[in-house]
């Protein structure tokens, strides 16, 4: 907190209002490095996929009364239909109890992150000055350590993807600029007809999913490639 307190006397930060995580500079400094790690072009940048509404839900987990926001329950959504049936609750809503040791791990793991976050802005903010362009954010982020670079593509690409229950992947654009239908059950991939389980022509899983671009361009095999390195595999 006293790094926040500290940023307001820092030349070139501009008004210190914000919310109630982050300073008005901490927030344009952050959604500024969500759009560098997923750059918008046609389809929407890590901001608009909800990167700060993400860290934000992550790091104000604890501080309401009940179940904190760290795992989703489950295991129905509300975005699909039970077969021939009405649309279940969404029991993604309702946020899953941590055991004693869960519930002091993940305590002493959003303290870390919010300071790792606050430390490192105020870094990258030191060399910011007036109204930055894509490019200055692009320079500013890639000269920032390795941890922190790390920890903000994690925490951007989390937020893309994950379920909208955790607060990015708004009207689940991630999964859309990625074509992923998202959560299927309990409306699932095959239907039993009485006989046997009959594939759902719409989302078939033994041949390729209409819904798949292919050939994918540059761009979205980039994007996977990157996904698929932040989540500690290889793309070949």
């Amino acid at each position: 907190m006293g790094g926040i307190a500290a940023l307001a006397t820092i030349p070139g930060c501009g008004s210190n209002d914000g919310d109630r995580v982050f300073t008005a500079g901490e927030l344009a400094m952050l959604n500024g490095f969500a759009d560098v790690v997923i750059p918008e072009d046609d389809t929407p940048g890590g901001s608009k996929l909800g990167a700060v509404a993400y860290i934000e839900t992550l790091l104000t987990a604890f501080d309401a009364t009940g179940a904190p926001k760290i795992f989703a329950g489950g295991p129905f959504s509300d975005r699909n239909p039970l077969p021939g049936a009405s649309t279940p609750p969404n029991d993604f809503a309702n946020f899953i109890e941590l055991d004693r040791v869960a519930d002091k791990a993940w305590r002493q793991a959003v303290v870390d992150i919010k300071q790792q976050l606050v430390d490192g802005i105020a870094a990258a903010r030191m060399s910011a000055n007036g109204e930055l362009s894509h490019a200055d954010y692009v320079r500013i982020f890639n000269a920032q350590p390795d941890p922190f670079r790390t920890l903000v593509i994690d925490l951007v690409t989390e937020a893309a993807f994950a379920a909208p229950e955790y607060g990015g992947n708004p009207d689940l654009a991630g999964w859309k600029l990625i074509h992923f239908e998202g959560d299927s059950q309990p409306l699932g991939y095959t239907q039993w007809n009485g006989t046997a389980h009959v594939e759902r022509p719409e989302a078939p899983f033994s041949t390729a999913n209409p819904s798949e671009p292919e050939p994918m361009t540059q761009d979205v095999r980039d994007l996977l490639a990157l996904v698929i390195q932040v989540l500690g595999g290889r793309a070949s």
